[in-house]
């Protein structure tokens, strides 16, 4: 009996979670950059 299929389909499940996860760093890193930008420019317009 050869169990193969079970560890294919484990290491699958991980590469696509992992990449899952890694867009959604890049999504959250972006999105932090975007509001510090909008941060930025109310500070500005308020100041001036």
């Amino acid at each position: 009996m050869v169990i193969t299929n079970g560890n294919e389909e484990e290491k699958g499940n991980q590469e696509k979670e992992s990449k899952e996860e890694s867009i959604l760093a890049l999504l959250g890193i972006i999105g932090t950059i975007l509001n510090l930008i909008v941060i930025i420019f109310v500070y500005i317009y308020t100041t001036l």
